[in-house]
């Protein structure tokens, strides 16, 4: 499976000009936990809502005066869309998030692929192989 096919869409984007009172509306509005922060459709950043809760309201800042460029991860690691599920999978080992823009071939995001998702579909893929395997070694015995 290519990770287009698994990508969530539509995703959810945000600009780094929206204060974060407005990102947290959207993601409210849009029951996600994370926003990708885009300029003409290329993803500057990312936005999760734990990001908020600690680097906003625990700090005591406002989120009313707070933009979302303030608080975003910079220059996230994203995933091409014509990916298998294992190179993704090595993406997230190295960069230690549980969320990652999808992109097509041009850089723009097409969708969002979760940590937790994946780790279930390759949890599926390797339950595949595993009954052919064990079906295979059953005719050869």
């Amino acid at each position: 499976a290519m990770l287009k096919q698994i990508a969530v869409k539509p995703v959810v984007t945000a600009s780094a000009r929206m204060t974060i009172a407005e990102a947290a509306r959207a993601m409210k509005q849009k029951n996600v936990g994370a926003l990708i922060v885009v300029n003409a459709g290329r993803p500057l950043g990312m936005l999760t809502d734990r990001d908020i809760v600690v680097d906003v309201v625990a700090a005591g800042k406002d989120p009313d005066a707070v933009r979302v460029e303030d608080v975003m991860r910079k220059k996230p690691a994203t995933l091409r869309e014509d990916l298998g599920l294992m190179d993704a999978a090595r993406v997230f080992a190295k960069t230690g998030v549980r969320r990652l823009p999808v992109v097509d071939k041009a850089g723009r995001v097409s969708g969002i692929v979760a940590l937790d998702d994946l780790m279930m579909l390759l949890g599926n893929e390797m339950g595949l192989v595993a009954g052919a395997l064990a079906a295979g070694l059953r005719k050869a015995s």
